[in-house]
């Protein structure tokens, strides 16, 4: 019973794991018009039309405090019962959520030499994260820290430096690689760190274990020196010569006599980069720990067939899947009722299902659906004051009318800056025209439309669609459930 213990309670039984996984198919494909859609498109594609008019008048009548505890099982008798349905089923498939051990998320002070480069959000998670890699090496032993997509090093830096830590930083940009080095010989301990070009690939787990462990008996003997004597540059390869190979091999043997304990981190793994360090992690021995921040659900690589080729990675919940891909795709006289062979029928971006909406986890959550994985707590929503739940439907709905004027005139938009606008231009929609304007290009302003015309337009979206702003809000509210 030990796999249950995660369950909502009424779930912690015999069969009930699977149970759960089917309730959670048949409750996402109920309700998959609330999250399946690019929020930019949410007024292109009417998404508003899909709330039930009822939810909406009794959602628009509740007070800030009201909505806020919405996430946390609240409804009042007199709403819609099938809002109360909503409500109440939400809170029964939620997984129990506890609070992290703070002893191992304290915050450790950075030295002003060590912040340089960093922004203010890059401080604060790398501080946090530092604390918890140096508590769980701690508890397994490890003696070195493989840090995946370690970039220009922050994290690997302070781990060293602070914590006194041996860390390999593995980077797939070679750029990269070498502006960390750079940056780590002008740190205290920095024979400590050690940073190379490689990238994990799911796709070819035998050579990256291989890789990795080669690398791990390489640097366990660095102060050594026993590898090449030529004058290649080893720094930035795990593998550049003939020479450092024959140095590496004989290694191996008094390498694995030690024992070597490595803790797997990585702070921002992308898309699939977290499937292939999971699967790393399974495969090497030597790695015994592993901490890892997901993001960018919707970055993860598909096939030709529309299926993601990394997830689900748990074989209990395809086979969940295939069950029930299984009963739909076929009548009971054997043949298809969808025309769709079921043998990869799975996770992915499109289904046989006739529409978006008709998505399950047999046919596939799809990229948007991914999103639901990364919604902030609902102790986060709890404590939105109006004024944020005002910010956020502005952020939302200004980029959707962004998304409208693209649309309606047939033409792209290119950034001429990384990022289109400030979070200060979301103060009034006056602001963001402006900031747009001046920040993006459209591929009509050379020609027939004119920077004014632009403008003019956002402004007539504006007034036509500014009706629809409440319904944002109401709809955000049914994702952080």
């Amino acid at each position: 019973m030990a796999e249950l213990k995660f369950l909502p309670t009424v779930y912690v039984r015999p069969g009930g794991l699977d149970d759960y996984l089917q309730d959670i198919s048949t409750f996402l494909n109920q309700y998959s018009w609330i999250y399946n859609f690019q929020v930019t498109k949410f007024f292109t594609q009417k998404v508003w039309k899909q709330l039930p008019r009822k939810w909406f008048e009794c959602l628009t009548r509740a007070s800030t405090g009201e909505l806020n505890e919405l996430p946390q099982g609240f409804f009042k008798e007199s709403w819609p019962e099938d809002l109360q349905t909503f409500v109440v089923r939400c809170t029964q498939l939620s997984l129990p959520k506890e609070q992290a051990d703070a002893v191992r998320l304290q915050r450790v002070e950075i030295p002003a030499e060590m912040k340089r480069g960093m922004t203010p959000k890059k401080l604060h998670e790398v501080a946090h994260m530092a604390s918890l890699v140096a508590a769980t090496c701690r508890q397994y032993e490890c003696d070195v820290v493989i840090d995946v997509g370690s970039g220009l090093g922050y994290l690997g830096q302070v781990l060293s430096c602070l914590y006194r830590l041996r860390v390999v930083g593995l980077e797939s940009d070679a750029s990269r690689s070498r502006s960390s080095r750079q940056r780590a010989r002008r740190m205290p301990r920095s024979e400590l760190l050690s940073c190379v070009t490689l990238e994990l690939k799911a796709d070819d787990l035998d050579g990256t274990a291989g890789e990795l462990e080669r690398l791990l008996i390489a640097d366990s003997d660095r102060s050594e020196d026993e590898g090449c004597s030529c004058n290649h540059e080893h720094a930035d390869k795990v593998t550049s010569c003939q020479h450092s190979q024959r140095g590496v091999r004989k290694r191996k043997a008094a390498s694995n006599a030690r024992g070597r304990k490595a803790c797997m981190i990585g702070l921002h793994c992308c898309g699939d980069l977290t499937p292939s360090m999971l699967k790393t992690f399974c495969k090497v021995t030597e790695i015994c720990a592993f901490v890892c921040v997901s993001c960018c659900y919707h970055r993860l690589e598909t096939a030709a067939d529309g299926l993601f080729n990394n997830f689900p990675m748990s074989e209990r919940v395809a086979a969940t899947s295939q069950k029930r891909a299984d009963r739909e795709c076929f009548s009971q006289d054997g043949e298809s009722a969808t025309g769709v062979s079921s043998e990869r029928q799975g996770w992915g971006v499109e289904s046989a299902a006739s529409s978006p909406r008709e998505l399950s986890l047999a046919d596939g959550v799809g990229i948007f659906g991914l999103r639901l994985a990364a919604q902030e707590t609902r102790a986060r929503w709890r404590r939105q004051t109006t004024e944020e739940h005002d910010f956020h439907t502005r952020t939302v709905a200004y980029r959707a009318l962004l998304e409208v004027y693209a649309e309606t005139e047939g033409c792209a938009l290119e950034k001429k800056h990384r990022k289109i606008t400030s979070k200060a231009a979301f103060s009034t929609f006056e602001n963001y025209v402006e900031a747009v304007c001046s920040r993006v290009k459209s591929s009509r302003t050379s020609d027939v439309m004119t920077l004014q015309d632009m403008k003019l337009q956002l402004y007539t979206f504006h007034d036509r669609y500014h009706q629809f702003f409440p319904y944002i809000e109401i709809i955000t509210v049914s994702l952080w459930k």
